[in-house]
């Protein structure tokens, strides 16, 4: 859904040019093929994207990573390039503006050979990259996407410069929230009227297990009917993750048989999350379990989700959750109000307050029924709103209004 447009192109549509021979070729650029929202996304994405009109692949800049072989398995060619940024190499001289020519010259190799017609990045460093390929290789639609808020910006001029100068050459900037919409316009420049908004789509199951009904994964040697708080989120500092440490004291010194589950990447706070649950003596209770692959079955397992996260673009761990039929507790930050309906499919709290977090907590796992009836309704919001196929339909339907826009020196 288009709640911005760019000056208006001459009318082209991809279909005269796409049939089942000839789809045209969309190249979807990550900064890495960690198991994270981004990735996962794309994935969903590339996956259901129409094969009839679009040939996609997945270009990333930062080398492998365990999403590849999702990608190859679903026969979405994975292209990898190394990019090291700005360094410099033993002995004379700096090899910054070697090693940038080798990998750009790499990256419009692979979008000369496919014949890109669509650059799709995702996330900071992908975008600024992606734009500048796509620019020396005249790429005739270039697309960058933002999905969180852009506090990280604050302080560092350059990061500013760069990502508006990628603005400044891509034809559309994708967001996945009215709330980074706003955000984007009011701290970036050059995408004001370029702005389209698409929400993340999650398949949600026809029929979910109950919530904490089956026994969570043995491995992680949990009572089998411990009541479990599972956030599912990389251990940075945005995610807020010493936030719910806090509210767990709280939790268990009125529900002593509560688990909380920390599952995610170990990034830059997963050092100070384990001192700190080590200080408020919680390791019977709260567990950091690093990445898992069986996050259905945990959730499955769970009776609520906790997401404190301060700068949630449109958090796909969330949609998840509700999709597995949880209630769950957000912090009232970024896009999570445009997902979890306050009172109606979990409880909204200030972002940063564990008091409000933990009490929040506490009244679903004093209230089971409660937290079931909120986690059905869910689940039927997530139906209705957040599946796969809608946003598939809107990517590809902006896609197409991209094209009907662009200038006669890219038709060919």
């Amino acid at each position: 859904m288009g709640i911005g447009h760019t000056s208006c192109w001459p009318d082209h549509r991809p279909e005269e040019e796409a049939d089942i021979a000839n789809p045209t070729p969309v190249a979807y650029v990550l900064p890495g093929l960690g198991r994270g929202g981004t990735e996962k996304h794309v994935r969903d994405l590339a996956a259901g994207i129409d094969r009839m009109k679009f040939s996609p692949c997945v270009i990333s800049t930062a080398g492998g990573g365990p999403m590849a072989k999702e990608f190859a398995a679903l026969d979405i060619p994975v292209h990898l390039l190394e990019y090291k940024g700005i360094r410099l190499k033993p002995g004379p001289g700096p090899s910054l503006l070697r090693e940038a020519r080798a990998f750009f010259r790499s990256f419009a190799q692979i979008l000369r050979t496919r014949d890109v017609r669509i650059l799709h990045a995702y996330l900071p460093a992908a975008n600024v990259l992606g734009m500048i390929a796509a620019t020396i290789c005249r790429t005739p639609v270039k697309i960058v996407s933002k999905r969180a808020l852009c506090r990280y910006k604050e302080g560092h001029p350059v990061y500013s410069f760069f990502e508006n100068l990628a603005n400044l050459a891509a034809d559309a900037v994708l967001v996945n929230s009215r709330a980074v919409a706003e955000d984007v316009r009011r701290t970036e420049r050059f995408c004001g009227r370029k702005i389209f908004l698409v929400y993340n789509g999650i398949e949600a199951p026809e029929v979910p297990p109950g919530a904490g009904s089956p026994s969570p994964p043995a491995d992680l040697g949990l009572p089998p009917d411990a009541p479990l708080v599972t956030y599912v989120a990389n251990l940075r500092e945005d995610k807020a993750h010493l936030c719910l440490v806090e509210a767990a004291r709280e939790v268990v010194s009125a529900v002593p048989a509560a688990r909380f589950l920390l599952v995610g990447r170990e990034g830059s706070e997963a050092a100070a999350v384990r001192e700190r649950i080590r200080e408020l003596d919680l390791e019977p209770n709260v567990f950091v379990t690093g990445p898992r692959g069986d996050i259905p079955a945990i959730l499955a397992a769970s009776r609520l989700a906790a997401h404190p996260g301060e700068q949630e673009g449109l958090s796909n761990a969330i949609l998840e959750a509700m999709a597995a039929g949880l209630p769950v507790v957000a912090s009232r930050a970024g896009g999570n109000p445009e997902t979890v309906l306050d009172g109606e499919t979990g409880i909204l709290f200030p972002p940063g307050d564990a008091a409000a977090l933990a009490a929040a907590i506490r009244s679903l796992l004093e209230d089971p029924a409660r937290g079931e009836r909120l986690g059905g309704a869910g689940l039927d919001r997530v139906r209705q709103r957040f599946s796969i196929s809608r946003m598939v339909e809107q990517v590809e339907r902006t896609y197409m209004e991209l094209f009907e826009r662009r200038p006669l020196s890219c038709r060919t």
